[in-house]
């Protein structure tokens, strides 16, 4: 093949890709042009896109990997391919790597901050990854205004994904669907917002809105059916007296939200159990009762859906007098399904006796240190140690935090994120 078929073909491998990604023809066209100059680093990149959307990523893999092994011109690219890969194959410790690798190339290109962001933010370092979506935006603002509605709506996109503090995301889609009104994909997170914001109302509204214009499309029919599950609930609750204001202030949305996030990273409670067992020296075990299953739907309301239905699942409570096998200088132990409806039921048959469980909050008793106090889970997920008399003290930001803090102390893995190293990380040019 000469030199004007090798670049005839390449024009038409392009032309190709852009137009149908996944035809066999692009490949065909792709391996023409290498047999003839194996170096073209950017048509092995073109191979590798094309195998990617095909779905062979292995082949994908070890087509970036070559190109990024020459450290030729086209290395930057390769990383970004590499880095998408991972993203698209949900290997997020790899993503995060190859954000930084391209970083150590290129500084100005805000979509390669954005990455990061994303990146950091999906494997634990939530904070350091949310700023930096932030300043991602910021750099398109200066850099490139004109791309400014799609780095908010990409922000948007990517705050959810990482399950971002409802506050957060909201004011984020906000800001998205002001500055791009007529995009279809930053409404629906805009109607993600509403739902985290307790308006169902408007949600589901929004949610039949764009259904109309994409009625197959199945976030959108998410979108619709979550808004109206809460609607359901919401109504039920008003029989009950309940009001929207009463369900907001017990943090259901956030709480679900946070939980969501801690599956997502496995740091949630039930993965912290599993570890435990792993873990548990003998002597905790033998003072822990077989788990239990509440069939009983009174019952399991009465126990509590936060994390206390969770534990009694685990194990039903704890020994009388056995909190001391945990280690630690308080000796609370693990309350059962009978020890926790049992209060419950004096609490709510004489309230003006028991003033520490106010009616009006949610809480759930997990744990006593029999002498009068307990561990609580309020409403946000936070634990809490209550006694009689004084006010609650902050034990844990979770449960799932303190049992993480009692296998790490047994010796096991704590998969929690570390903070970040700032020295560690590739520095922005002003």
């Amino acid at each position: 093949m000469n030199g004007d078929a090798v670049e005839r073909a390449l024009d038409l491998a392009w032309e190709l890709f852009a137009a149908q990604p996944s035809h066999p023809k692009v490949a065909e066209l792709a391996l023409q042009v290498l047999a003839a100059q194996p170096e073209r680093s950017s048509v092995s990149l073109l191979l590798g896109n094309h195998r990617e959307i095909c779905g062979e990523a292995d082949e994908a893999r070890r087509l970036y990997l070559q190109v990024a092994g020459r450290r030729d011109r086209q290395f930057i690219n390769a990383a970004r391919a590499l880095r998408h890969l991972a993203f698209a194959e949900r290997d997020r410790p790899a993503a995060l790597r190859w954000a930084h690798t391209v970083l150590t190339e290129e500084h100005e290109e805000w979509d390669d901050w954005m990455e990061l962001g994303s990146a950091q933010a999906l494997c634990g370092e939530h904070e350091d990854g949310w700023r930096q979506l932030d300043e991602a935006v910021a750099l398109c603002s200066r850099t490139v205004p004109d791309e400014l509605p799609k780095a908010l709506g990409k922000r948007a996109v990517y705050l959810l994904g990482s399950l971002a503090p409802p506050d957060r995301f909201a004011h984020a889609a906000e800001e998205a669907i002001r500055a791009d009104a007529a995009n279809s994909w930053v409404a629906l997170m805009l109607g993600w917002s509403y739902l985290v914001q307790y308006r169902f109302d408007d949600a589901e509204q929004l949610g039949l809105r764009l259904l109309r214009e994409n009625p197959t499309e199945g976030q959108m029919q998410n979108l619709v059916e979550t808004a109206r599950t809460m609607l359901r609930i919401t109504e039920n609750a008003h029989a009950q007296d309940i009001t929207l204001q009463d369900i907001r202030r017990t943090g259901v949305i956030e709480l679900g939200w946070q939980q969501l996030r801690d599956q997502m990273l496995g740091t949630d409670l039930a993965s912290a159990l599993a570890a435990l067992d792993d873990v548990m020296p003998a002597d905790l075990r033998a003072t822990l009762r077989p788990g239990a299953s509440i069939s009983d739907e009174s019952e399991a309301d009465k126990i509590g859906s936060m994390v206390a239905e969770d534990l009694v699942a685990w194990h039903d409570g704890q020994q009388p007098g056995s909190g001391s096998a945990w280690g630690l200088a308080e000796p609370f132990r693990l309350m059962s399904a009978a020890e926790i409806i049992t209060l419950g039921t004096e609490i709510e048959a004489d309230p003006a006796a028991h003033p520490a469980w106010p009616e009006n909050e949610m809480w759930e008793q997990v744990m006593t240190d029999d002498a009068g106090a307990y561990l609580v889970a309020l409403a946000f997920g936070a634990l809490a140690k209550r006694r009689p008399g004084q006010p609650d003290e902050p034990v844990a930001a979770s449960m799932a935090d303190w049992i993480w803090d009692r296998v790490a102390g047994f010796g096991g893995p704590d998969p929690r994120p570390a903070p970040r190293k700032t020295e560690d990380l590739p520095q922005r040019t002003a």
